[in-house]
């Protein structure tokens, strides 16, 4: 009885739909995508505008002794004069702005309990180990610092030399789980940004500028573009 009673509220809510055979493809009627850049070569792609909305919700986190991953872009924008010192890790000694160089998923990469942020942007589901990396994050947080990571939900794999280390995507049970059994349940926060629409045209490659902002910001969670994930290292 409890499938027949779902497969009707689904026939129902259906019915509000577009009919069968009347959806208009248009522009995405073809195989290939819109960008196979994610929108960069259009604008500013969809799974940053929910990176920066993240980030500027959670801007008073910014400061201190801070990490970011690559290069300090975000920190500078987002955390400014509150940064007192910057650190920026990078797999590579010949990163311009790299002070860290090193696999984030190897104990002893980071100074232990050096850092008061660390500012983690789709960068993390790179890694193979990614709960080693999650654990060596919180061995290079001081007591109360704060951790704001953002994974892809739904989303284009690179074609650029990312792609060939591009292991997962996350929903918000797999990160909720991952980084509260490294950071605590209680001291984790995962927020969603996405819906169908934003979803669809972010693999599309369809830029921000090109869209409504306001269907964007609608929410809807079996839609999941990006996960932005803050989390507070235990004392």
């Amino acid at each position: 009885m409890p499938a027949l009673l779902n497969t009707l509220k689904r026939n129902l809510r259906g019915k509000h739909r577009v009919g069968v055979g009347q959806v208009k493809f248009g522009s995405f009627a073809g195989t290939d995508p819109v960008s196979r850049d994610f929108g960069f070569d259009r604008g500013l792609p969809i799974d940053r505008y929910y990176v920066e909305a993240f980030l500027t919700e959670h801007a008073g986190d910014i400061r201190g002794r801070a990490l970011e991953i690559g290069d300090a872009s975000y920190c500078r924008r987002f955390g400014g004069d509150q940064i007192g010192r910057q650190e920026v890790l990078h797999v590579h000694a010949d990163a311009p702005e790299a002070t860290i160089v090193g696999d984030l998923s190897l104990p002893g990469t980071l100074p232990a309990g050096g850092l008061d942020c660390a500012v983690l942007t789709q960068t993390i589901h790179l890694i193979y180990d990614m709960k080693a990396a999650v654990m060596e994050l919180r061995r290079g947080m001081k007591p109360g610092g704060v951790a704001l990571v953002t994974v892809p939900g739904i989303t284009p794999i690179a074609r650029d030399e990312w792609g060939d280390t591009w292991y997962w995507s996350l929903t918000k049970l797999s990160a909720s789980r991952l980084f509260g059994e490294v950071f605590g349940e209680s001291n984790v926060a995962v927020t969603q940004y996405g819906n169908a629409f934003a979803a669809t045209a972010f693999v599309q490659g369809v830029a921000v500028e090109e869209v409504s902002r306001d269907k964007l910001d609608v929410f809807d969670a079996c839609y999941p573009v990006i996960l932005g994930i803050r989390a507070v290292c235990p004392d």
